[in-house]
């Protein structure tokens, strides 16, 4: 079914690609070199500058006021539309990212998770991997209260604790942020690590965060308070969420915030657990926003839902496996 679904997608898109010219949004998280890298989010300086030459010299690079124009008037892109996105906030997308984007002149657009900029704390996730991946001796067994619910796991060899980090990793991304920072401080106890986190894992400064605002080549979006998947929370609880980002980043850099995206963003369904939803969209547009971004594959077209746009993730992918994503993305 998962081979058949595919090829239904690959087919759909192509007839789509053929009706209009579609864009591209890409999604990147980090671009650092890391000594380990679960959930792959980081992109290494080498290949991220060599894909950054390979979109200037092959392809038309908007930045983000030229691809909101397009998107709003529902007009079709100029060919081999191509817009850069990253998510969360990670310091390195300000040491490492925007100086090869400058260098290459391409434009980006940053979405900011506002809850830990400024700290030595890490995002939920990173924290996990701290705990878990990096201490030489845990507990045989983990026993952890996640909402009102006893969860036991194996921490006794390498490979169940790795089992562990991802089953926990599951379970996590769908709870509300007020229950993960209750999990997280289970964890700390448990393994005697502090919440302090790895400078190589911070997020930006509000210093860095305007600087790059002011940046060439930089715009800045937002990315929620604390990362939850906003399909699990009620409506006001999304509104606040959302807008509480939206509310810091315009005090801080002055400006109005128009752009957004969801985290995790996808549009699968884990029995009545989703990404984002109808209240989702009714949030974003009572705020004020106009470009919103999800994280499923896909291509815009000038029909596309302004409010939950497809994003393609960008791995560690070296030049030539780059090249042939690209191609295959505006296929037709």
């Amino acid at each position: 079914m998962g081979n058949l679904s595919q090829k239904i997608f690959a087919v759909a898109h192509y007839v789509a690609n053929k009706v209009q010219r579609p864009a591209v949004i890409l999604l990147y998280h980090r671009v650092t070199t890391l000594e380990r890298d679960p959930q792959e989010l980081a992109v290494t300086p080498a290949n991220f500058r060599a894909q950054l030459a390979h979109l200037a010299a092959d392809y038309n690079v908007l930045d983000a006021d030229q691809f909101l124009y397009h998107v709003k008037n529902k007009k079709a892109f100029p060919e081999r539309s191509v817009f850069v996105t990253f998510d969360d906030g990670y310091a390195d997308n300000y040491h490492e990212a925007l100086p090869l984007l400058q260098q290459e002149q391409v434009p980006a657009l940053f979405y900011i998770t506002t809850s830990k900029i400024n700290t030595s704390l890490e995002l939920w996730w990173d924290d996990l991997e701290r705990i878990l991946l990096t201490t030489d001796q845990l507990p045989l067994t983990l026993t952890v209260d996640i909402d009102g619910k006893k969860w036991e796991y194996n921490t006794g060899t390498l490979t169940a604790i790795r089992e562990t980090y991802y089953a926990l990793q599951q379970v996590l991304r769908f709870c509300k942020p007020a229950v993960i920072e209750a999990v997280m401080q289970q964890l700390y106890d448990w393994s005697g690590k502090s919440a302090a986190g790895r400078p190589s894992h911070r997020l930006m400064t509000w210093e860095e965060v305007k600087a790059m605002g002011s940046a060439d080549y930089a715009t800045i979006g937002c990315h929620t308070h604390r990362h939850p998947a906003v399909g699990m929370l009620s409506y006001e609880e999304q509104y606040t969420e959302i807008g509480m980002s939206k509310e810091i980043l315009e005090g801080v850099l002055g400006t109005p915030q128009v752009h957004f995206s969801y985290p995790f963003g996808g549009r699968k369904f884990l029995g009545t657990k989703r990404y984002y939803n109808a209240d989702s969209i009714k949030a974003c547009k009572a705020l004020g926003l106009q470009l919103v971004t999800a994280n499923y594959h896909g291509q815009v077209h000038s029909w596309s839902n302004p409010y939950a746009l497809p994003r393609i993730l960008v791995r560690d992918w070296p030049l030539e496996v780059f090249q042939a994503h690209m191609r295959q993305f505006f296929k037709y």
